[in-house]
């Protein structure tokens, strides 16, 4: 696991999932399909990587191909910070 899908990782499962344990989730899970996420945790997860890495995300980018999974959002993030 990447240090960027730790760290939207435990994002989510503290803040959007209120758990303590990160590890219930995998880089694979299926976030929209199963609700772990909804509009409004879209949104503060938008904004948790906005601020954490210093990037912009547009409209454009907030598809479910760039939010479905830990994987594909660290993807997202790699490819706005340049990693």
């Amino acid at each position: 696991m990447t240090e960027i899908q730790s760290a939207i990782r435990k994002f989510i499962a503290r803040e959007l999932l209120f758990q303590k344990d990160e590890s219930i989730l995998k880089v694979d899970d299926q976030l929209l399909e199963k609700r772990m996420i909804d509009s409004s945790g879209m949104m503060e997860l938008v904004t948790f990587l906005e601020t954490e890495y210093g990037i912009h995300v547009t409209r454009e980018d907030i598809i479910p191909d760039n939010f479905e999974t830990i994987e594909q959002i660290s993807k997202l993030v790699a490819s706005k910070v340049g990693k």
